[in-house]
């Protein structure tokens, strides 16, 4: 049918506009975090990409959502106050039209809603998670940083370099302010050097013509050495495995497993990924009779009324999830509660105008 496809068209054009402007915003917040942490040298310039590449799922938790309740809100409330809408149903169309059009466009919307909540957000939590202990623990991913002062690893040595270029350094300072088993502390001078890896994944440090100072000011006992090439090893940190269940990222896990987890982050986690998907017809058809104005209010007359309902729902799912997980609330109970409470809201706003309702109110007014 042609005015159906006309409905789908404007309404996927203007939740597609939304979505792109929704996700730049956030997307430039994220980026400007991962800059930040770039440049206090916590993360590494190589992961700025991929790092803001596996956020997209975190965005998409809320943002999915609200592009569609937000797409049916002004294409349905433009059409109202132009008055094709009432043009339509002036030549017959029903008004059935328009729940079928917005239940197929919440199908789409379900399915990539499914796909992040169920497979891509858990995957790309424990791949950030990954990436950034790596670069905490691995040197080599890491980097050396020019014109800061770093600490190695395993936390016995300071190293501060001038300038990086590529592997080639300047103005080397390292020094080892806990040394191992009866060695002095030491320090480390040297004007070059360069960086490499072993087959091992450590951190080598060749530095050229290097001035080594052994000793300890109490003591007035130094012991100054000459290297024509000093070498550093930078070993790698092990993770440690935990397989406490209660310390697991509940993130990471996928909805089966949510469910077989006994801990109150999981079941709050659990019901929130149910929630996040139950959101999207359950938003979009409430905001089907709210988008419903005449030409003198103007295009944007229920905007306002129809974004502070879509608050207060997110902000409480929000709430329950976050209490849920200290153990101080039952999230089964209170999700069923917020979801069947904005369901029956729902169900009342779309009846509201019908024939039934219209007698109703009238017999109610008369008597």
């Amino acid at each position: 049918m042609i005015i159906r496809r006309y409905l789908v068209k404007e309404t996927l054009k203007t939740q597609g506009a939304i979505l792109f402007i929704l996700l730049l915003i956030f997307f430039s917040q994220k980026l400007i975090r991962i800059l930040s942490s770039a440049i206090d040298g916590s993360i590494p310039h190589e992961l700025i990409m991929p790092l803001l590449v596996l956020g997209v799922s975190n965005m998409a938790d809320l943002i999915l959502p609200l592009s569609l309740f937000l797409g049916v809100l002004v294409t349905f409330g433009r059409l109202y106050s132009d008055s094709e809408m009432v043009a339509m149903h002036a030549c017959g169309v029903k008004k059935n039209l328009t729940y079928q059009v917005v239940l197929f466009l919440c199908i789409l919307t379900c399915i990539l809603t499914a796909l992040n909540s169920l497979w891509f957000g858990p995957w790309s939590s424990a791949k950030q998670d990954q990436l950034l202990a790596n670069a905490k623990i691995n040197p080599s991913l890491a980097g050396l940083l020019a014109g800061q002062f770093q600490q190695t690893p395993d936390g016995n040595s300071v190293i501060y370099i001038g300038n990086v270029d590529n592997n080639n350094l300047e103005n080397v300072f390292i020094a080892q302010i806990n040394p191992k088993t009866n060695q002095r502390p030491s320090i480390v001078i040297a004007n070059k050097g360069k960086t490499g890896h072993d087959d091992e994944g450590n951190q080598i440090i060749t530095l050229e013509k290097a001035n080594r100072y052994e000793g300890t000011a109490q003591l007035k006992d130094f012991r100054i050495s000459n290297f024509h090439n000093y070498l550093g090893i930078i070993k790698p940190k092990v993770l440690s495995t935990n397989e406490d269940t209660d310390k697991t990222d509940v993130q990471q896990l996928g909805l089966f497993e949510l469910a077989n987890t006994n801990t109150p982050k999981a079941t709050a986690e659990f019901y929130w990924r149910i929630t996040l998907i139950i959101s999207v017809p359950l938003m979009a058809f409430l905001v089907i009779p709210l988008s419903v104005s005449n030409p003198r209010q103007g295009r944007l007359a229920q905007v306002l009324p129809a974004l502070l309902l879509y608050l207060v729902y997110f902000l409480s799912a929000s709430s329950i999830k976050a209490n849920a997980g200290k153990s101080r609330l039952d999230p089964e109970l209170w999700f069923y509660i917020l979801n069947l409470g904005y369901f029956v809201l729902a169900l009342i706003l779309n009846c509201w105008d019908n024939l039934f309702m219209r007698k109703l109110r009238l017999k109610y007014t008369a008597s």
